[in-house]
């Protein structure tokens, strides 16, 4: 075999390998379980430390912010379903737009801390408020 045909080869082999790497890392942040607060509570027990994202909408008055350290806290809960428990998230950074909007739903990625009963967020979604209300007409 010529060095060229070798350096193709080996080039295609790192460009292969490159490129799988990408689709495990893809697949793995990917298979994360997106649950609701209550389902996030029936199955705390199996989901022990892992990573997950919880959606809920942002309970009025819980937000919280230290700008000195950075520190947000606030609490979740079910949108729709009438149920009672709320998850308390602490998240360490900027806190995101639209965060104390009235009925703000958003995604918390994370882990929960047993120890301290508190969602450690590392990533924050706000989702954008799906209810417009129509304008009146004038005249």
């Amino acid at each position: 075999m010529k060095n060229r045909q070798k350096t193709v080869i080996v080039a295609l082999l790192l460009i292969a390998v490159s490129f799988s790497y990408l689709i495990f890392l893809g697949m793995k942040e990917g298979s994360m379980y997106y649950l609701e607060v209550s389902e996030f509570f029936d199955r705390l027990d199996e989901l022990g430390q892992m990573k997950i994202r919880v959606n809920g909408e942002i309970i009025p008055g819980t937000v919280t912010y230290n700008p000195a350290k950075l520190k947000l806290n606030f609490s979740l809960k079910d949108q729709d379903i009438n149920d009672s428990r709320q998850l308390n998230v602490v998240y360490k950074g900027a806190p995101p737009d639209l965060l104390e909007q009235e009925g703000a739903t958003l995604v918390a990625e994370g882990s929960y801390n047993r120890q301290e009963n508190l969602f450690e967020a590392t990533k924050l979604l706000v989702k954008c408020p799906s209810k417009y209300e129509k304008k009146e007409d004038e005249g």
